[in-house]
């Protein structure tokens, strides 16, 4: 799975005016996933199609998982979705390309917490040149702050990957939402940035983003190495830009009534925006699965156990 979405086709930079989004397309979609989570087991069906989406079955370490890939690029996510899981959480790479790495990362993740399924987007977030109409503006597409392209599924609500998002929501009403991104990090010895899609602070309340943090600084032995966006104590430290507050899946899992435009000053704790500087993602395409030995890997992989919730048993230790 890992080298599916290394090696997938992504719709490149720049290169559409806009991304057409029809809810037949999603239908079609929907009615796949849910082929897949309710049909019998069959080992005789290994592959299945629709109209716009292929599903493989694929066994990788004597589990199964479903790989399901868009028939023409850039018209929707990859997802993956685990036949037996043993934790309530749901993995997205909103920005594989530009975030580099994530998108294998969230397969690496996936595997070793045990999760139900991932979303990885299908196209470069600047692949579009036009724009969004929802909150929040950007530099990382041409070097100059603007509104984010309709091709950003984190701020722009008509697509394959958000509609995606809501369906897992809905049907794991309970399960948490681990969404990954990077950031360069120059000017700052910060390498994780937490935060939960609002725009609260309290001072260390005792909250999914905060014990995540928590565990981090204790495997880590440092403090600084990652904050928390919610937690007023960490004003102190200089890298706060990447809170995640304009990202409309935090905002939907928030109960934001208007997710373009408003973000909200409670959580419901089903949503954890993780910021992680290249130095944490840079091994994870030299080593593949066996970047769960990394020291950052690790220290990020321990941290999630501990606020994963469990479906009904399941170990302590993370799935090799």
């Amino acid at each position: 799975m890992r080298n599916k979405i290394k090696h997938a086709e992504y719709l490149p930079q720049h290169s559409v005016e806009t991304i057409s989004y029809k809810k037949s397309d999603f239908s079609d979609l929907k009615q796949l996933i849910n082929t897949i989570l309710k049909r019998p087991f069959n080992p005789s069906f290994l592959k299945l199609k629709s109209e716009q989406y292929t599903a493989e079955l694929i066994t990788e370490d004597e589990k199964d998982f479903w790989y399901l890939s868009p028939i023409h690029t850039g018209k929707g996510p990859y997802i993956i979705i685990a036949r037996n899981p043993e934790r309530n959480l749901v993995l997205e790479a909103p920005h594989p390309i530009k975030d580099r790495f994530t998108g294998i990362q969230s397969v690496l993740l996936l595997k070793a917490l045990g999760g139900r399924a991932a979303i990885i987007s299908g196209n470069n977030r600047c692949a579009a040149m036009s724009k969004s109409h929802c909150d929040g503006t950007t530099s990382v597409c041409s070097g100059i702050r603007e509104s984010y392209p309709i091709s950003d599924p984190s701020h722009y609500l008509p697509n394959m990957f958000h509609s995606s998002h809501v369906l897992f929501a809905k049907l794991w009403p309970k399960a948490l939402f681990i969404q990954l991104h990077g950031f360069s990090g120059r000017g700052t010895k910060t390498l994780f940035v937490l935060s939960d899609g609002s725009i609260g602070q309290k001072n260390n309340a005792a909250s999914v983003v905060n014990r995540v943090r928590d565990s981090l600084r204790k495997s880590l032995k440092s403090s600084k190495l990652a904050t928390s966006c919610q937690d007023l104590q960490d004003n102190r430290y200089k890298y706060r830009r990447v809170c995640g507050r304009t990202n409309i899946q935090g905002r939907h899992l928030n109960l934001s009534p208007d997710i373009c435009h408003k973000g909200t000053f409670t959580t419901t704790n089903r949503f954890l925006h993780i910021e992680q500087q290249w130095l944490v993602r840079e091994q994870i395409n030299h080593y593949g699965y066996d970047a769960e030995s990394d020291k950052l890997q690790g220290a990020l992989i321990k941290s999630l156990l501990e606020v994963s919730p469990c479906i009904k048993k399941c170990s302590q230790n993370h799935n090799k």
